[in-house]
């Protein structure tokens, strides 16, 4: 009886962890669409893990599996809807966990921050039935399911990209993601976790590349300014190939923008072709120059002027987003930083509750 114990005790830890591995892994995926209906899609994926999970830790595990992350995806489901925000439904994958996909990114840090602190708050909501379940009942299967939702939400706040509390520090202090690289390398240092130390990873990676993007914002404004007097020197030089080719020249060495760079090498290509054909025709005294033989040359000129544009505007908006998007209002911060701290301290001090339960129970002590 006691080895039985001991089994399904090894059991049970193994799930807890694997669950909270499998959860911080489905958060990269923050973006998936697979299928194409709503309902069937959730549906299908969903029997799919509850009977991976039954087969590998029991019914019971995998029922109060599905039913945490169902309620936290719903959540964040909720929260995007709430502001508009196009989504596909829930998805379930073994061993990664639960993902909705955002079928747009937030305008803003804090719309961003909404949508991720709904999840954990939806999943405190989830087992809170759980505790006057177990006072009544006395069965540990309800600590069981307070201790796992617990461990899931709590560790889904540590504030480092793509985890839901990297979102919601995002709008507080970006700052605040070197504090979860911190927590999480040594987390993942102590427990020997590659998943925890691949999230470290990919949080560091997110955090460098936000640096170097407001780093170089000053030089990308200048660079805007440069590319849409350029569009201008071209429309009123484009009967000049030469002029043409010479100023597209030089732009090209100070562009960083490689889909820019590409348009630029793709104008000086058709310059080149324009500026064949008139020496061939030259050679041959059959050229002509008059507006009408040059018609068709501005009319190339000015179509790739055209995706030049709307190139350069992609390219201010992004900047425009860069500089803007994690600038939140004091009112903001501190809403952020209230419920950041109060979802804490709820999930903290029910883990707690339940851990001081389970202790009593040794066939699923952890």
């Amino acid at each position: 009886m006691r080895k039985a114990n001991i089994t399904r005790s090894k059991k049970t830890s193994i799930g807890i962890f694997i669950t909270i591995g499998a959860f911080l892994l489905g958060k990269i995926k923050y973006v998936l669409i697979v299928f194409k209906f709503f309902k069937l899609q959730t549906l299908i994926s969903m029997f799919i893990y509850l009977g991976t999970y039954a087969l590998f830790f029991g019914w019971k595990f995998a029922v109060a599996l599905v039913y945490l992350l169902f309620v936290h995806e719903m959540g964040h489901l909720y929260a995007a809807k709430k502001i508009k925000l196009p989504v596909s439904p829930a998805l379930f994958i073994p061993f990664v966990g639960a993902v909705i996909g955002l079928k747009e990114m937030p305008k803003n840090a804090k719309d961003e921050g909404f949508v991720a602190y709904m999840g954990p708050f939806f999943g405190l909501l989830s087992f809170l039935p759980a505790i006057p379940l177990y006072y009544f009942t006395h069965e540990p299967f309800w600590a069981l399911l307070i201790i796992l939702g617990a461990m899931i939400n709590l560790f889904n706040l540590i504030p480092i990209t793509p985890l839901d509390g990297g979102r919601i520090a995002a709008g507080i202090s970006t700052k605040l993601w070197g504090l979860g690289i911190i927590l999480l390398l040594a987390f993942s240092m102590l427990n020997r976790s590659a998943i925890g130390f691949l999230i470290v990873i990919l949080g560091g990676t997110e955090w460098y590349k936000l640096y170097k993007k407001q780093k170089s914002l000053h030089d990308d404004k200048i660079e805007v300014q440069e590319l849409e007097h350029l569009v201008v020197k071209i429309k009123n030089g484009s009967n000049d190939l030469d002029f043409v080719q010479e100023v597209t020249d030089k732009a090209k060495q100070k562009v960083t923008n490689q889909e820019i760079t590409k348009i630029l090498n793709t104008l000086n290509t058709e310059i080149e072709k324009m500026k064949k054909d008139i020496y061939l025709q030259q050679l041959s005294g059959t050229l002509v120059l008059n507006e009408e033989h040059l018609h068709p040359n501005q009319q190339v000129i000015e179509r790739t002027l055209n995706s030049l544009e709307e190139k350069i505007l992609d390219f201010k908006k992004e900047i425009q987003t860069t500089e803007s998007y994690y600038k939140t209002n004091k009112k903001t911060k501190i809403q952020l930083l209230l419920i950041y701290i109060g979802l804490i301290i709820a999930l903290a001090t029910s883990f707690y509750y339940s851990h001081e339960i389970l202790m009593n129970y040794q066939e699923i002590q952890l």
